[in-house]
């Protein structure tokens, strides 16, 4: 006590060390107390994890079962879906026997290929593909006549490119395979009566040239810029049901003015599936007509001249308004032909 009290802030700074030591050492076996229970942790967890890489479990025979019948449930619908998205009807199999035609005759050797291609209906030639859209067109503008459709006086319905010459060897397929949808798209606008075809445009093949509908299909004066192909329309990626290795479409567009019951009549007869076509957009621009009436008098009788009105004439009835008018619509449908890629089965 008399050194402490001789020396108190000396000894009281090794006081104040020794409890800072004592402390720190308990402390310390604290964490190395947790430290190894957190490393018995870890190493369990990694034995455990090592059994379950290396093990092999065997389902029991409720989990085969179960799993076997969920594979023939969704091979039942896959095949289901497959079916479906390659239509129905005539003109589906027309689709698919010119597809499996030029396949075949693809996978030939050439004495065989040749023998086949003379035997097929199919147009394989240029020139046949030619004739083959001449008979098309005609064809249609004679429903459209007889539908009191109106129609250009030179309308090719989306094939002004093959008026004098078909396409090119390589675009064969892909073109005669455009002119049965756009046959099928207009027989079903033309059941639905509208009162005008305005045009029927088709999307240029993905990842083919096609020489004649890359050419201006007209122009203008000299030194003025060309005028786009008409036939020819480019889909909205954001819109396109496209999805390269897995879904390849066809974009078609039909513009044509009408009442709305024609909008509704094709859009009922796409609905039936006979062709995968699938509705990707419509546009509506109402056309608005004048409601006043301009009365136009004769000019030679006597009230033109001497500006009296016959005392037989009688004022005509105003004509009740119906509630809802008919008025006439540019409609513009855009429709995308759905085709499911083939792909190689994977183990």
């Amino acid at each position: 006590m008399a050194r402490f009290k001789t020396y108190p802030v000396f000894y009281s700074l090794i006081a104040a060390l020794g409890l800072a030591a004592v402390g720190s050492c308990w402390c310390i076996y604290e964490r190395s107390q947790e430290a190894q229970k957190s490393a018995k942790a870890l190493a369990k967890k990694r034995a455990e994890l090592i059994a379950l890489v290396t093990s092999t479990p065997a389902p029991s025979a409720e989990n085969q079962a179960a799993i076997k019948s969920d594979l023939l449930r969704s091979e039942a619908a896959l095949g289901q879906m497959r079916d479906e998205l390659k239509g129905r009807g005539p003109a589906a199999e027309s689709l698919l026997k010119a597809r499996a035609a030029y396949g075949a005759a693809a996978s030939l050797k050439a004495k065989e290929r040749s023998n086949a291609l003379r035997e097929a209906k199919l147009p394989f030639e240029p020139t046949h593909l030619f004739f083959n859209i001449a008979t098309f067109v005609e064809k249609m503008r004679e429903a459209a006549q007889t539908a009191n459709i109106k129609i250009k006086a030179d309308e090719r319905f989306g094939f002004t490119s093959y008026a004098n010459a078909g396409p090119e060897r390589e675009l064969i397929p892909v073109v005669y395979r455009q002119r049965q949808v756009a046959e099928y798209l207009l027989g079903a606008l033309i059941e639905a009566k509208p009162s005008e075809l305005v045009a029927l445009q088709r999307e240029l093949p993905q990842g083919k040239v096609d020489l004649a509908a890359v050419k201006p299909a007209s122009t203008s004066t000299r030194g003025a810029a060309p005028v786009a192909n008409p036939d020819l329309f480019e889909i909205d990626p954001r819109i396109t049901a496209r999805v390269p290795g897995f879904v390849d479409a066809s974009a078609f567009r039909l513009s044509f003015i009408g009442e709305t019951a024609a909008l509704r009549s094709l859009l009922n007869k796409l609905a039936t599936f006979e062709l995968p076509l699938v509705v990707r957009s419509v546009e509506v621009d109402p056309i608005i007509k004048s409601q006043v009436a301009e009365k136009v008098t004769p000019a030679n009788t006597l009230s033109s001249i001497f500006g009296t009105a016959s005392a037989a004439a009688a004022p005509e009835p105003v004509k009740p308004k119906p509630l809802v008018e008919k008025v006439l619509s540019k409609f513009t449908v855009t429709v995308e032909l759905i085709d499911l890629v083939e792909t190689t089965p994977t183990p």
